[in-house]
């Protein structure tokens, strides 16, 4: 395979912390492309750039992880000035609207440019006529789009983009995460001991589902009287699903940790848990799980997992195979899935026995980045008369 120089424009990056931070980093980290990465200022980002095996280029083009108005242009300046130092093969804008830079460079420029999308990105402007006809052209000039699974793929070719554009990669589990002895201080630090644990791991927002499974815990406990609901993440939905489960009454049955710093820590957490479980649903306003790697961060610490049958979820887990899903909204559904999976050990074990191997074998960082350096390859193999150095010259005349 050819080395190819590729610049990547990433809405957000470490170290903020999530699961599309998590996506580009481990892009960034092992391909074995040239990448230059432009990324936003966050605290602690001048320690974390040290000895990272690519560049990384921060300013004030974007600040935390929002693109506003006002940063548009220190935006398009910083990404104009980063091309023609680097002069890539292909630049990469990991998310749509940022696109829209790589179109202008790419109608002035004759700049090859690709999109990264992850599900939500997807539907939440088709209800604007004016923002889904500019994401139609952004995806559609694309010299390639790179879906994060299945679900999301076709989102894209409702867009009308031919299928041969697009890429998948999936996201990918670290190999820290698995099975190990538990951490009995934090087990202690959050009264576990006794208990049977259910856990969840994401950001308190809506989709993710978080009050289904509040709402459920009165009928579960009446089955599994020690169980415990243990929340990690913070997000704008917090004081709703506190107050949720004060209505509910089982405030003394959930334990809101907070976020979470590191893998290594999210791990420990994992080997504290009897369950995971994580019912995410699509939302009128466009709001769908695009995939899901908490699933198989749980899988890789051989916890039995349950899931939404809602957007990218069914390809993270493969339902009575690697773990179960359930339709979101049932309270009933969610909870004769703990029921069953605390109950049936043959069942338990052969879905975290297959849960592991998949997680293990399909879903390492190196195995995904490979499909992925293979796809930017071909993107940036295709001939195309547009992109001839010498035709570089109306680029060059746009004024920063």
């Amino acid at each position: 395979m050819k080395r190819r120089k590729i610049v990547l424009v990433a809405g957000v990056f470490p170290p903020g912390v999530g699961g599309m931070q998590n996506y580009y980093y481990n892009l960034s980290k092992h391909t074995k492309h040239d990448l230059t990465v432009i990324a936003p200022e966050y605290p602690g980002s001048e320690a974390f750039d040290e000895g990272q095996p690519y560049r990384i280029v921060r300013g004030s083009f974007m600040r935390g992880e929002k693109v506003d108005v006002t940063s548009w242009g220190r935006l398009f300046r910083q990404v104009k000035k980063t091309l023609r130092k680097e002069e890539p093969d292909v630049t990469v804008y990991g998310y749509v609207l940022i696109g829209f830079i790589g179109l202008l460079f790419k109608i002035v420029g004759r700049r090859r440019y690709m999109i990264s999308v992850h599900g939500m990105d997807m539907l939440m402007f088709r209800r604007f006529i004016g923002l889904n006809q500019l994401v139609k052209l952004i995806l559609r000039k694309a010299d390639g789009v790179l879906a994060n699974s299945e679900f999301t793929r076709r989102l894209v070719e409702e867009y009308g983009v031919d299928a041969g554009r697009i890429g998948i990669v999936h996201p990918g589990v670290e190999s820290l995460f698995e099975q190990k002895p538990m951490d009995e201080e934090l087990r202690r630090q959050h009264d576990l001991e006794g208990k049977y644990v259910l856990l969840s791991v994401g950001r308190l927002v809506t989709r993710k589902g978080h009050d289904r499974v509040i709402e459920a815990l009165p009928a579960i406990i009446r089955h599994i009287p020690n169980a415990v609901y243990v929340i990690v993440g913070d997000g704008p939905e917090l004081g709703r699903l506190e107050k949720l489960a004060e209505t509910v009454g089982v405030t003394s049955k959930v334990r809101f940790v907070g976020g979470v710093s590191g893998s290594e820590r999210l791990n420990d957490y994992y080997n504290l848990t009897n369950q995971f479980i994580m019912v995410s649903r699509q939302l009128e306003k466009g709001d769908a799980e695009g995939f899901g790697i908490v699933y198989l961060e749980a899988a890789s610490a051989r916890v039995p997992v349950i899931a939404g049958r809602s957007g990218g979820a069914s390809e993270a887990v493969l339902d009575g195979v690697t773990g179960l899903l359930v339709e979101p909204e049932s309270l009933l559904g969610i909870t004769d899935a703990i029921v069953r999976l605390a109950s049936d050990t043959p069942l338990r074990e052969r879905l975290v026995r297959e849960g592991y191997k998949r997680a293990k074998l399909q879903f390492q960082h190196e195995v995904l980045v490979e499909v992925f350096d293979q796809y930017a390859g071909r993107i940036c193999s295709r001939p195309s008369a547009s992109y001839k150095r010498a035709e570089k010259s109306a680029f060059e005349r746009m004024r920063p």
